[in-house]
């Protein structure tokens, strides 16, 4: 992601609503439906939301399920809850298998 000009190199800086649709490719009303679900933890900033620079990466997941699989946002919201619990199942699992004596 750091090469990507549209992402700050420091993933914990703050993006707004407009910069996070432009990276993105989300719709305005996708948005507004995602950060509603839950999805996307927001701030407030003095223009509005304020979203931390890592959830660009969620945001355009959300844009591929949408492409790839033709998903409103209630179908984004519910993939992209499970793939973030099954990432955190599979870390947990590393982590586990780790502890195993070889």
């Amino acid at each position: 992601m750091a090469d990507d000009i549209l992402i700050p190199e420091d993933t914990e800086s703050p993006l707004n609503a407009e910069e996070l649709l432009a990276a993105s490719g989300l719709a305005r009303e996708e948005l507004a439906e995602l950060v509603e679900f839950g999805v996307f933890q927001t701030g407030q900033g003095a223009a509005g939301w304020s979203f931390q620079a890592r959830v660009v990466h969620q945001a355009r997941r959300a844009v591929k399920l949408r492409d790839a699989f033709g998903l409103n946002a209630p179908g984004m919201a519910l993939a992209l809850t499970y793939l973030e619990k099954i990432e955190a199942l599979e870390r947990r699992l590393r982590e586990l298998e780790c502890l195993l004596p070889r």
